[in-house]
């Protein structure tokens, strides 16, 4: 019985292509750098800065959510977004060590 693609890697190789995966788009690399240095904002925000529709933003928006990257939180009538610190520099800091050559 073959194995899903997956099953043969260790855990942190697939969260590493996980997170590689959901940066394959310059517009969620785009959303991400505005999230850092705008901070916390509502999703028409993120809108005007990406040259994409409002459905498609939010699909890269949605995309970067399931992959863990960035959180909502409701605000009244509004969802705001923000990006996860603490995932992305684990993230960055792991890569980093993966790719770092042996001496």
């Amino acid at each position: 019985m073959p194995h899903a693609k997956h099953d043969v890697f260790d855990g942190e190789t697939v969260s590493l292509s996980l997170f590689a995966r959901a940066l394959s788009h310059p517009a969620r690399i785009k959303i991400l750098t505005f999230l850092q240095q705008r901070g916390q904002c509502p999703c028409m925000e993120i809108v005007e800065v990406i040259p994409l529709s409002q459905p498609s933003v939010s699909r890269h928006i949605a995309a970067l959510e399931a992959a863990n990257l960035i959180q909502s939180k409701v605000r009244g009538n509004e969802i705001l977004y923000s990006i996860k610190k603490d995932r992305i520099h684990k993230f960055c800091s792991v890569f980093s060590k993966t790719l770092k050559p042996k001496k």
